[in-house]
């Protein structure tokens, strides 16, 4: 209930990709020690070393900083990553001060049917072209090292 109106209400929200916007992968050389063992990793070690070689796009993760804590606005992040890295890419923004949902794809077809039925996303800031021009209208194609927002 807002403002003695009883009715439901929807607020409208933004999303934006997390790879090659919010974040991109520096792949490293692999460091790695005399006399050390070559192993197979656990689940989680792989995801902390996959998380190890996310860095931040400065101008894009402060644009979401601001919508989300300054405007108060509904933030979702999408991601192409396996479905294992979306926890790691939830807990790596909220380190960063921006506590979002990331829900993770397979690809631009399952995006785009769920982008479809979904009509509360005003629009998504992307970086891709390819996916901008098949989601349509509410696909906003915007550079990594700028600012976006509404």
């Amino acid at each position: 209930m807002q403002g003695n109106d009883i009715a439901p209400t929807t607020h409208k929200h933004i999303a934006c990709w997390f790879e090659d916007l919010l974040m991109f992968v520096k792949d490293e050389p692999e460091k790695r020690r005399l006399f050390r063992k070559d192993k197979t990793l656990s689940e989680s070690e792989w995801v902390q070393s996959e998380v190890r070689k996310w860095k931040v796009n400065d101008m894009p993760l402060k644009s979401v900083y601001h919508m989300v804590n300054q405007l108060d606005l509904g933030v979702e992040v999408y991601t192409y990553l396996e479905p294992e890295l979306a926890d790691a890419a939830e807990h790596w923004l909220a380190r960063k001060g921006i506590s979002v949902t990331v829900y993770p794809y397979e690809d631009i077809e399952s995006l785009r049917d769920d982008f479809k039925y979904n009509r509360d996303v005003h629009t998504l800031f992307t970086p891709y072209e390819q996916d901008a021009a098949m989601l349509g209208i509410r696909a906003t194609v915007v550079r990594s090292d700028g600012t976006f927002g509404i």
